[in-house]
Formats: C-alpha cells, sequence, structure tokens
C-alpha cells in the first residue's frame, strides 16, 4: 500500500479568507476567477489558487466567490469566458479583452496597462467586500 500526504505549510503563517462578489455577468456562460502571488506568476497565467462559476450559480448578474490563502500580496482577476476555451481571450485595438473581464482593485483599461504591481493587495486579514465589475469593451 502506498500512501501520500499533502502537507501545506506557511511557516506559521496566517491564513485569511477573501471573499465577494463578480458583477456584470450575463449568467449564460461560466466565470474563471484566479488569484496570482507575484508579477511572473500573473504574467505567465499561473495562477496560485483559480475557481469557476457556473452558470447555474449566478443569480441577477452577479457571482460569489471566495479563496483561503495565506498573508501576502495577491491579484485577483476574473473574465466570463464567452467562447468556453477556458482563457481570457485579446484581440482588436491595442490588442484588448474580447471578453468582460475584470479585477480586485480599480482598473480603468484606457491608456493604462495591466499590471501586478498596480494592481496587487495586501493580504493580513479577512477581506469580506473583494468585489469585481466586469468590464466590456
Amino acid at each position: 500500500m502506498i500512501f501520500s500526504f499533502t502537507y501545506i505549510s506557511n511557516a506559521g503563517g496566517n491564513f485569511y479568507k477573501i471573499s465577494g462578489r463578480i458583477r456584470g455577468l450575463t449568467g449564460e456562460h461560466k466565470v474563471h476567477v484566479n488569484i496570482y502571488s507575484s508579477a511572473r506568476d500573473f504574467k505567465s497565467g499561473f495562477a496560485s489558487k483559480s475557481l469557476i462559476i457556473y452558470p447555474d450559480k449566478i443569480r441577477e448578474g452577479r457571482g460569489e466567490y471566495y479563496f483561503f490563502m495565506s498573508e501576502g500580496e495577491y491579484l485577483i482577476n476574473a473574465f466570463e469566458d464567452i467562447n468556453d476555451d477556458g482563457k481570457l481571450n485579446c484581440g482588436g485595438f491595442f490588442n484588448a479583452p474580447a471578453e468582460p473581464y475584470g479585477f480586485y482593485r480599480k482598473f480603468r483599461p484606457f491608456l493604462n496597462s495591466v499590471s501586478f504591481e498596480k494592481l496587487k493587495f495586501n493580504l493580513n486579514k479577512e477581506i469580506k467586500n473583494a468585489n469585481i465589475t466586469l468590464i466590456k469593451i
């Protein structure tokens, strides 16, 4: 018999819940929510954790999400996967996202580039209203 154990250690650090609502959803497509822990991971698309909100869980254009994460700096993004390929598709003017997307932190897409440094936040306590409003271009 082979036993496998997974041990997650944060060297005595604290874990916190971050939760919120995603607004502006059609309710017709899956919504992907990703949390990133570094600029390198965000740029490469390697999320620390991800989840999918299915259309049957979307009510009145809103879906809810939460993560339990260790203390640290993070960025959260979400997008409505209109073509159901599991990734945020870009194209058109300035290679802008072609699907509705958003971040937990205010972001104005006009002449602004997305970066971990601009959109990161410090998780050092529970955050209950990490709301995201999707941008439709």
